[in-house]
C-alpha cells in the first residue's frame, strides 16, 4: 500500500475543510433601516414578509408629527414590493436601496 505525500494530504485537508466550513444559512434582513437628510428623516422596519415606513417632516430636531407619511407592502428575498407586485427597493449587507436613497440598518 503506497501512502499520499504529505504535502497532497495537508491540501486535501484544507480544500475538505474549507468546503465543509461555509454557512448555507441566509442572513435575517428584518430589522430598521434609517435615512435622514435636511427635511425629512424615514425609518423603514422590515419583519418577515411585510415592511413598513414612516416618514418624518422638517429640520432635525424640529419634526413635525401631523405631516407624517407612512407606507407598507411585501418583502421576497431580498426585494421589497408595494402593492405586492411593485419592486420598490433592495437590501443589500446592511443597506437598503430606494430609488437613489441609501437607508442604513441600526
Amino acid at each position: 500500500m503506497k501512502l499520499l505525500p504529505p504535502l497532497l494530504l495537508l491540501t486535501l485537508t484544507v480544500l475538505l475543510g474549507a468546503c465543509g466550513s461555509r454557512s448555507s444559512a441566509p442572513k435575517s434582513i428584518d430589522g430598521k433601516y434609517v435615512y435622514e437628510d435636511n427635511i425629512s428623516r424615514s425609518v423603514v422596519t422590515i419583519s418577515g414578509e411585510r415592511w413598513t415606513m414612516s416618514t418624518k417632516f422638517g429640520a432635525p430636531g424640529y419634526r413635525y408629527g401631523s405631516d407624517d407619511k407612512f407606507d407598507a407592502g411585501d418583502v421576497k428575498g431580498n426585494t421589497l414590493y408595494h402593492s405586492g407586485f411593485i419592486p420598490y427597493g433592495q437590501v443589500s449587507d446592511n443597506t437598503l436601496t430606494i430609488g437613489f436613497r441609501h437607508y442604513y440598518k441600526q
